[in-house]
């Protein structure tokens, strides 16, 4: 029977549809399989995973006997520069090259710009490689995650590492500016630091940060392997590629009490600070 790999990195179908994992399975063949190691320290079942298209996790998912695919968050059908889209859902059917088969349903929704409800119960909430794209207002991800979890839910975010060496300012993506497809960039790097700070205020206690480099890396980078083994905090934030951030639901939130640090001081953030008077919000 293939393995696991060959299901990242080959084909796997879609309602009937053959998908190919190509260059996109290789390059995250390394962090798909520590991503599904972490989820089972965190003794995750029940997974809603926030953006699945291509598809690759999820097959990994699904693959993997430990781990049920309970929704997934995907909005493929939007182009160019999306803002509020209707909230519909759609079941879609996944086997894999091994035989497995699984339905779940497909959530489609801008999740940066709409709070939704879901009739699933997840016990543990995946974004990985997301927040990083997001335009508009992080914080709605995570109030998201918040709204589906049941207290002592479990969150775990992967982001790339915004204070590594290769970015000294620690602030911008070296990502190019424009590409056809809003989301198909990185909008804004983290730091540790920030992403923990961000997460926190949604309600969530931080169990952990850590830092890896989950990625063949190649050219002057290799460096960053033998270095990031190195002892101290310092060390590992400028020669690792990647955050992990994992964290469990302390507390239903629905709005930030404050701005996250990582937030341009400005009062034009929505589901920030008290409820307006009347109950209106901006939303």
């Amino acid at each position: 029977m293939p393995s696991e790999t060959a299901s990242r990195n080959g084909l796997f179908w879609i309602d009937g549809r053959a998908v190919e994992a190509g260059h996109y399975g290789s390059y995250h063949e390394i962090r798909i399989g520590a991503t599904l190691e972490r989820l089972a320290r965190l003794g995750a079942r029940r997974v809603v995973e926030v953006g699945a298209h291509p598809w690759v996790m999820t097959a990994a998912l699904v693959d993997d006997t430990r781990f049920e695919v309970c929704a997934t968050i995907s909005a493929e059908e939007v182009t160019q520069w999306p803002d509020e889209i209707p909230v519909s859902k759609r079941v879609l059917h996944l086997r894999t090259r091994s035989g497995r088969e699984q339905s779940f349903p497909n959530y489609s929704a801008n999740i940066e710009r709409t709070l939704l409800d879901l009739p699933e119960r997840p016990d543990t909430v995946l974004a990985c490689e997301i927040v990083e794209h997001l335009v508009r207002a992080p914080h709605l991800l995570f109030l998201n995650a918040n709204r589906w979890l049941a207290v002592g839910g479990k969150l775990l975010v992967s982001t790339p590492n915004g204070a590594q060496l290769s970015n000294p300012l620690r602030r911008r993506s070296p990502t190019a500016s424009y590409r056809s497809h809003v989301y198909e960039r990185h909008s804004y790097l983290f730091t540790g630091e920030g992403l923990v700070d961000l997460i926190g205020l949604c309600g969530f206690r931080v169990t952990a940060c850590e830092y890896s480099n989950p990625y063949r890396l190649t050219g002057r980078q290799r460096i960053y392997r033998w270095f990031s083994r190195l002892p101290g905090r310092a060390v590992r934030e400028l020669f690792n590629t990647t955050i992990v951030v994992t964290a469990e639901k302390q507390a239903d939130v629905r709005r930030l009490e404050r701005l996250p640090r990582v937030y341009h001081p400005s009062e034009d953030w929505e589901w920030v600070g008290p409820p307006q008077p009347g109950g209106a919000s901006r939303s």
